[in-house]
């Protein structure tokens, strides 16, 4: 690690690590150098000055000239700074002359995030697939302790969860994909529209819909995306030149979910852990079940919950169940069930697999 403790302004300007940061903050890098600011209290002042450098620098790029330069880094140390004595003064002039220097270096390395991050298909993180984009883009961040609604140029409404942000075109191009980019977590309603496909790019996951509603959850070591209507599939980035592979894709269903692990790219499905009921039951009775047979009270929470329930139907054509049940959660209507007729049962790929040795 490096040591940071002798760390100024100009080391935070030449560290590739703090630079891709500055302007393309992720949630991990987001914990380190906060860590970072808290264990050296002395360097937030740098930090800061660093970051708001360049920023304006990644904003204008080389339109910047040098009086403009001048003038920009002379109000972002002025800022940060109080003193005005002489000591100050030359320290000032000497940190005008190394930045100024510093920019110069960059310059010719031909530094800016959006040239160094070019990828053919997009990259796992949001700051570095963004800047791939050819046409006006539009950025919301949440800045606030509560939700935020964001509405789309196609009509789809987003709701985006405190600390999040979404990217996404200005306007959504005809018989293009419409595309947004999150970080952190954004609940999306989606207008249906099968001719212009939904993508959304999280964290090393894409999440395709044409029309639906459906959450997307993501953190540093893993992106999760539960579906609440409509259909849903997920493949990892880097399996999207795999399109013909169908494994590599999973189709996911009201009240399923997938977990994407980023450190590994895997992804599981499984079940949301408090399932929706999707329709009322469709008799008048509800989940009140008298003698019933097992294969109609599974295929009622079948159809109320949209979860697959997988049993051995021979096995347990005697098996009949009588107990009234109302607004329990979904697991716990399973639990009781299990418990009454002496079976168990556990979450596999997406569905409810029962096990049970038969009834009498």
């Amino acid at each position: 690690m490096k040591n940071y403790e002798n760390y100024k302004l100009e080391d935070f300007l030449l560290d590739e690590r703090f630079r891709i940061w500055a302007v393309q903050p992720e949630p991990a890098s987001d914990d380190f150098w906060t860590e970072l600011g808290k264990h050296y209290p002395d360097k937030r002042m740098a930090m800061q000055q660093a970051r708001e450098l360049l920023l304006t620098w990644n904003q204008t790029g080389s339109e910047l000239t040098e009086g403009d330069l001048e003038k920009q880094v002379t109000r972002i140390l002025h800022s940060t700074e109080t003193s005005s004595n002489r000591a100050y003064a030359f320290k000032f002039t000497q940190t005008w002359i190394s930045i100024a220097a510093l920019f110069i270096i960059l310059i010719g390395l031909g530094w800016t995030v959006s040239r160094k991050m070019q990828y053919k298909q997009p990259a796992s993180g949001y700051s570095q697939y963004v800047p791939e984009a050819t046409v006006p883009m539009k950025e919301v961040v949440n800045k606030s302790g509560r939700k935020r609604k964001v509405s789309l140029p196609d009509g789809s409404v987003v709701s985006l969860s405190p600390a999040g942000r979404i990217r996404y075109a200005a306007q959504f191009i005809s018989n293009r994909k419409r595309e947004v980019y999150l970080s952190g977590e954004a609940f999306f309603d989606v207008k249906k529209d099968a001719s212009n496909p939904f993508f959304v790019y999280a964290h090393g996951l894409v999440t395709r819909v044409v029309g639906t509603s459906f959450l997307v959850k993501t953190t540093a070591s893993k992106v999760e995306v539960l579906v609440h209507s409509g259909r849903v599939s997920v493949l990892a980035m880097k399996d999207m030149d795999n399109q013909r592979d169908r494994n590599t894709e999973l189709l996911l269903t009201p009240n399923q979910q997938a977990i994407f692990s980023t450190r590994d790219n895997l992804i599981s499905k499984s079940i949301s852990s408090m399932p929706l009921e999707l329709i009322k039951p469709e008799s008048q009775s509800g989940f009140v079940f008298r003698d019933q047979p097992i294969h109609k009270v599974f295929a009622t929470l079948e159809k109320v919950y949209g979860i697959p329930i997988v049993y051995d139907s021979l096995l347990m054509e005697k098996c009949a169940l009588h107990v009234e049940l109302s607004n329990e959660p979904f697991f716990t209507k399973l639990d009781i069930i299990s418990q009454t007729i002496g079976a168990s049962y556990r979450i596999s790929d997406g569905q409810v697999v029962v096990s049970s040795e038969g009834c009498e």
